[in-house]
C-alpha cells in the first residue's frame, strides 16, 4: 500500500504539457454537456499539520474494474481530532480546485479545522489528474473512473487501509458534487451526502462563456513550463472570480488566492450528459443536504431563483427519489465557490450540524427547507 506521510511544501505546483485547440473545438459543440459538469478546482498544496493532526495518506487506485490495468496514485490528507471518532467526511473538490478548496485563504475560509472540530475524522482528496495526484491520460479520467476511484476510497476508510470508519459522509463540491452522485448511485456505500454548488438546471449562457475561457494548459503562464498529458486544460489568467466569486461578498484577497491555486481539468471530465446526472441523482438512497450559493452565477440567475431552500426545493425535487431524504439550503449573498466568501462560517455550521444530527440549525443568513 502506498501510504505516504510526508507533505509537499505550500508553493509545490502543478506540473501539466502543452496540447493544441483542437480538442478545445470539439468540447465547445457541447456546451450543454459542459454546462452540466464545469465547476471550481485549485493546485495541490499540502494541508499543513496542524492541531488537528492532519497526514499525508496517499492511495493507490485503478481507474475501472478490469484485470490488468495501471494503477495510479490518489494523494490524499488523513485530518483527525484529538479523540478519534467512528465518523469522517470524504471531501472532493469541483473541476479546477484541489483539496485546498477546503482549507481555504486561512482561518477564514478553512472548512477543515471546522469538521474537525465538529468531531470528525476527514480525509481530502486531490482528485485523479489534479494536484498531488497522478496524471493519467485525459480520456481515460471520466465522471465514471472518479466515483470509482472515491468507491476505493471509500473502501480505504472502512477496512482499516485508512481507518475503520463507522459512518463515511460525501461532502462536493460543484463537480466534486456530480462524482458523489455517480458514487451514490452506483456502490450505495456512502451514509450521508453534502452537496454543494451544483444544481441539475444551470444558465447555458454564462456556461458557455465559462467554457470558452477554458484554454490548453500549456498555453497558460502558470503551467507553460510543466509538461501536462494532452487534453488537460485551465481557466484562462483572470476570467475565474466572474463564474466562481460574489465581488460584494467574497473574502479579502480570494480572487488573486484563487487564480493563484488554479488546477487542470481534463477533456473526459467534460464528456458524461446531463441524462447521466439526472439517472445517478435519482438513484441516490442516502440523505441529501444541498447547499448553493444564493448569487451562483452557474446556476441561479432571475428566471433560476436561488433566495430561498424553497426555491431550490421547487426546481430539484423531481431529480432525486422521492423517499430519499433532501434539505435544500441557500446561503445569502454568497457565488459559487462557497467556502472562499465572507459567508463561509455560515455555511460551515449548517453543514456539520446538519451531519451530527442528520437535521440543521438556525443560522443567520441560512434559509432552508425541507424538499422531501
Amino acid at each position: 500500500m502506498n501510504q505516504r506521510t510526508n507533505q509537499p511544501t505550500r508553493r509545490q505546483q502543478l506540473h501539466s504539457p502543452r496540447r493544441g485547440r483542437q480538442a478545445i473545438i470539439r468540447w465547445l459543440a457541447l456546451p450543454v454537456v459542459l454546462a452540466a459538469t464545469l465547476v471550481a478546482a485549485a493546485p495541490a498544496q499540502a494541508y499543513a499539520e496542524q492541531e488537528q493532526h492532519c497526514v499525508r495518506r496517499d492511495l493507490p487506485v485503478i481507474l475501472t474494474p478490469a484485470p490488468h490495468v495501471a494503477t495510479y496514485r490518489l494523494a490524499g490528507w488523513l485530518c483527525q481530532p484529538r479523540r478519534p471518532g467512528r465518523t469522517v467526511q470524504l471531501l472532493v473538490p469541483g473541476l479546477t480546485y484541489t483539496h485546498q478548496y477546503w482549507t481555504g485563504l486561512d482561518q477564514r475560509t478553512d472548512y477543515v479545522t471546522a469538521a474537525v472540530a465538529a468531531g470528525n475524522a476527514v480525509y481530502l482528496i486531490d482528485r485523479i489528474g489534479t494536484g498531488a495526484s497522478d496524471r493519467p491520460p485525459a480520456d481515460q479520467v471520466t465522471l465514471t473512473a472518479e466515483a470509482t476511484v472515491v468507491h476505493q476510497a471509500i473502501q480505504a476508510l472502512r477496512d482499516g487501509t485508512l481507518g475503520r470508519y463507522r459512518t463515511v459522509a460525501g461532502v462536493g463540491h460543484s463537480f466534486g458534487t456530480v462524482v458523489w452522485m455517480a458514487e451514490a448511485a452506483t456502490y450505495h456505500d456512502v451514509d450521508a451526502l453534502v452537496l454543494t454548488g451544483l444544481l441539475h438546471q444551470i444558465d447555458l449562457d454564462v456556461m458557455t462563456r465559462f467554457t470558452t475561457d477554458l484554454h490548453p494548459a500549456g498555453d497558460d503562464p502558470k503551467f507553460a513550463q510543466s509538461a501536462s498529458p494532452e487534453g488537460y486544460l485551465t481557466t484562462l489568467p483572470g476570467r475565474r472570480a466572474a463564474y466562481f466569486l460574489d465581488p460584494a461578498t467574497a473574502e479579502p484577497g480570494a480572487s488573486t488566492w484563487d487564480e493563484a491555486t488554479k488546477t487542470t481539468a481534463t477533456t473526459g471530465e467534460l464528456t458524461y450528459t446531463p441524462q447521466q446526472e439526472l439517472a445517478y441523482s435519482r438513484a441516490i438512497t442516502a440523505p441529501i443536504l444541498l447547499v448553493v450559493g444564493a448569487r451562483d452565477a452557474l446556476f441561479c440567475g432571475p428566471t433560476m431563483p436561488c433566495t430561498h431552500g424553497a426555491d431550490i426545493c421547487q426546481r430539484e425535487q423531481t431529480t432525486y427519489a422521492s423517499n430519499t431524504g433532501l434539505i435544500a439550503v441557500t446561503i445569502a449573498s454568497t457565488g459559487h465557490s462557497l467556502n472562499l466568501h465572507t459567508s463561509a462560517p455560515s455555511t460551515r455550521k449548517v453543514i456539520n450540524g446538519w451531519l451530527r444530527h442528520q437535521a440543521t440549525e438556525s443560522v443567520p443568513g441560512v434559509d432552508l427547507s425541507t424538499c422531501h
